[in-house]
Order: C-alpha cells, then structure tokens, then sequence
C-alpha cells in the first residue's frame, strides 16, 4: 500500500464559536502533523508538552510563547518551540499547521 498522498488543508479547518479545534492531517514515524484553528480571544496558557513542535501560521494573527519568549505572529510566521512550556493567544482568528515530533 502506498503512503503518498495530498492533502488540502481545508479540508481541515473548523471554527468553534470561543473554542479550538485541533485536527490529525497526519502521524507517522517521523513526525505528526496537525491544523490548529483558534477563534479571536482564545488563548492557550502556556503550560508544559513533551515534544518539539514547529508551527507555521497560515492565516490570522496571535502571540505564541516557546519557554520565555514571546513573538508575535502573522501569515508567513514560523515559531519553533521545543519540548518544554508553550502557549499561543489567539488576536485574529488563527489557522496554525503543527509539525510536530512524534508522540
């Protein structure tokens, strides 16, 4: 069986009125791939993960925190946050694809 495939990551993107949604694209040995969406106000505290993660943001607008640093984050951005405290707080509405370490 052949594992090539395209995706389309609108196929993966749901808002949730106050909430977030998080959607599996794809796990694997190597690394797990996930689309995060986060509504306007919404915020992740930061808190503590076991794996290492990149996050590319592909539309809207928040800050993610990676330890103790903060950026801000636009269209185009991509945050590095290794294993250890992460957060994002969501300033326009966010649609964020995760690349993420497997776990």
């Amino acid at each position: 069986m052949t594992r090539e495939r395209k995706y389309d990551i609108k196929d993966f993107i749901e808002f949730v009125p106050g909430d977030r949604t998080k959607k599996d694209v794809f796990k694997g040995e190597h690394f797990n791939t996930v689309v995060i969406c986060l509504e306007s106000g919404y915020e992740i505290p930061p808190h503590e993960e076991p794996y290492d993660v990149l996050f590319y943001v592909v539309s809207g607008r928040g800050i993610f925190t990676a330890g103790k640093k903060q950026w801000d984050a636009e269209p185009g951005s991509m945050i590095f946050a290794p294993d250890g405290v992460r957060g994002v707080k969501c300033l326009e509405r966010l649609t964020i694809l995760g690349i993420q370490e497997p776990h």
